[in-house]
């Protein structure tokens, strides 16, 4: 899956003895022995982030095809502002991190988890209900249908975004050095776990079994939310978040307290020889613009007028100190250092092929198959995080004295190639051959692509860097659906679009074009293998 949180283990130096060989089983299973293990704050979290999982990538399967069949049915081209609208959920959750997770360190876990799953719980009841409450008719674009959803899926951006902050940072808050790296093992074992069960979700919506519909099923899913609400609020009580707290800080307090005078800030200094000219940042601006430009429900000339208005006080209106202030600060940052910059949104154009799982894939395998596969479409869009789950530690025992650079060009090569056999041919084979590999090379790349982001960080700068190498898969759901949903009607078009005349079944072009799209980041790697990895460094050899 694309929120993959491991982290293989660096590379050790030539000189030092080659570190035990993990086993593969034993990683998988691992987590999952841990899990009956933990202690009870942690089980307040794990069952929660269980149950998320499967509710948030459950609902987004079909969140498409709700907008596409439902909400603007009769609309011209509904695919493309249904995939708008999926933009406005998975990008909204991104951004809405950076500005939520302050909320479990100053009102605690505890609060932080209910309160979001409140929020998540009406976001959902108001997507769920909202069919119900104007009917099930032709509504179309900003209908009272349209604005009500959005509305829900508002609470759910506010939700999520304040609930990944505050999972993380209980298992921070509840753990040890010794037990940390056990406690975030189980939560990346249970998200892609949780991501997986969603593959059954035909059960519940196909009509030879409990007929629910997409509707019924996100009806399903709001249902377990408010499970894990309640779940939550037991076994994870005031009384259990300050036990854990307490023990957890007591064996942290030997540790805690530096010798006096030890405590030093470490010096930013940028080298002027990697520092991003500052008008590459007028042009990272004017993609944003752009952006802005292309959404057909933005008024264009509006969000262009207002960009220039923006940069225009920017750079005269502010007073000198604040401007003076504001170039210091982008020559220091960590998108000004050139090899960084290149590196991290040199991974956008393979990035996208995450989001062709909740985005593409269940469309195109129910309009472009026939049979069982398109009629359980659930069992193709989901089988991504079951084969992550098993490959990630094969993978990583595999691969851990292959040096990272070179992993990252092989992996992304791997991952990119397969999107050409759904372009020779429209069949099960294909597309199974296509699911495999394609996780085999995430497999290989996403988890070195963290540790590639700590290394290439310099001294005492590592967690900025690693904040910052996360925006690339903000700006990945920001760009994609602003094309897939075009391409869909323009090569895999449901029936009445294509009775309408306005797009076609051609989905191996669709295809084709995909896999240029993604091979484009092996191309930049290997174009800039002497540039950026010639000084590379890992922090064994520091």
């Amino acid at each position: 899956m694309s929120e993959d949180t491991s982290q293989a283990s660096l590379e050790a130096p030539a000189d030092s003895p080659s570190p035990p060989k993990p086993n593969p089983l034993r990683e998988i299973v691992q987590p999952f022995i841990d899990l009956v293990r933990a202690p009870r704050a942690l089980w307040g979290i794990n069952v929660s982030y269980f149950l998320e999982g499967l509710c948030y990538f459950g609902m987004l399967q079909y969140l498409a095809m709700h907008f596409t069949g439902l909400v603007f049915q009769g609309v011209e081209q509904p695919d493309v502002y249904s995939h708008h609208m999926v933009m406005v959920l998975t990008a909204g959750i991104t951004i809405t991190m950076f500005f939520m997770g302050w909320v479990a360190d100053r009102r605690g876990v505890r609060f932080a988890l209910l309160a979001s799953l409140a929020l998540l719980l009406a976001g959902r009841f108001v997507v769920t209900a909202a069919p119900t409450l104007f009917g099930l008719k032709p509504q179309g674009l900003w209908s009272p249908l349209h604005l009500v959803t959005m509305g829900g899926i508002l609470l759910v951006v506010v939700g999520y975004g304040m609930y990944q902050p505050a999972a993380y940072a209980g298992v921070r808050k509840f753990t040890t050095a010794k037990t940390s790296a056990m406690a975030y093992a189980m939560l990346y074992a249970l998200m892609n776990l949780g991501g997986f069960l969603p593959t059954f979700g035909f059960l519940l919506r196909d009509k030879e079994y409990l007929d629910l519909g997409i509707t019924g099923v996100f009806g399903v899913y709001t249902a377990l939310t408010a499970v894990g609400l309640v779940l939550t609020a037991v076994i994870l009580t005031r009384k259990t978040e300050q036990q854990a707290s307490a023990d957890a800080e007591r064996e942290k307090a030997p540790k805690a307290e530096p010798a006096a005078g030890a405590e030093t800030k470490a010096e930013v200094v940028l080298d002027p020889s990697r520092s991003v000219p500052l008008h590459l940042w007028g042009l990272l601006v004017a993609a944003v613009a752009m952006v802005g430009y292309l959404l057909p429900e933005v008024p264009r000339y509006w969000f262009l007028g207002a960009t220039a208005l923006a940069a225009a006080l920017l750079l005269f209106a502010l007073p000198k100190s604040w401007r003076e202030s504001a170039r210091v600060w982008l020559a220091n940052h960590p998108l000004a250092d050139g090899k960084f910059f290149f590196f991290i949104f040199a991974l956008i154009p393979v990035q996208t092929l995450f989001t062709y799982n909740w985005l593409i894939i269940p469309q195109y395998v129910e309009r472009a198959y026939t049979g069982w596969i398109s009629q359980k479409f659930e069992v193709a869009s989901n089988f991504n995080p079951l084969l992550i789950f098993i490959l990630v530690p094969v993978v990583a025992a595999l691969t851990q004295r292959r040096k990272v650079y070179n992993m990252m060009i092989v992996g992304t090569f791997v991952m990119a190639a397969p999107a050409f056999f759904l372009a020779l041919g429209t069949n099960v084979y294909t597309l199974f051959a296509y699911l495999v590999f394609m996780t085999i090379g995430e497999a290989m790349w996403q988890p070195r692509f963290l540790q590639y982001a700590a290394e290439i960080a310099p001294e005492g700068r590592t967690g900025e860097y690693m904040g910052v190498a996360q925006f690339p898969w903000f700006l990945t759901k920001m760009l994609v659906p602003l094309y897939s949903g075009l391409f869909l009607t323009r090569y895999c078009a449901d029936k009445d679009t294509i009775a309408k005349g306005i797009g076609a079944m051609e989905p191996e072009r669709m295809w084709l074009y995909f896999g240029i799209i993604a091979m484009g980041s092996t191309v930049m790697l290997i174009a800039a293998r002497r540039w950026v990895g010639k000084d590379f460094r890992t922090k064994a050899e520091g």
